[in-house]
């Protein structure tokens, strides 16, 4: 399941993935060789994808993981980002995958400049 986070430019973006086993309940989803769920890619609006990934998640409680980054500035900044998240679901040890899009939104109105 995709899910949409509203930001602005600039701002500090939080992610948070919940990890549950068969029975509904918090597990960790650590790989086998213990290592944090994990965010495989950052991609832009322009569909280029951003450096430096992938990278881990921060531990928050158990089964439940946190990752934060800064969102660009500026006009280029706008529009749709797409966050890929790779972790081992606890019940079956098998790879799964969570989808995040960020759209940001001009913080007040569109950026344009006008003269007149």
């Amino acid at each position: 399941m995709l899910q949409t986070l509203s930001y602005f430019p600039g701002q500090t973006a939080t992610i948070f993935l919940e990890v549950l086993d068969i029975n509904g309940q918090r597990a960790d989803g650590y790989s086998h060789d213990g290592y944090p769920p994990e965010i495989t890619r950052l991609v832009f609006p322009d569909l280029t994808l951003a450096v430096g990934y992938p990278a881990y998640m921060t531990k928050l409680d158990v089964g439940l993981y946190y990752y934060q980054f800064i969102l660009p500035t500026g006009a280029i900044s706008v529009g749709s980002y797409l966050v890929d998240i790779m972790y081992i679901n606890p019940s079956t040890s098998y790879p799964n995958t969570s989808l995040y899009q960020i759209a940001v939104n001009a913080p007040y109105g569109n950026f344009a400049v006008s003269s007149g």
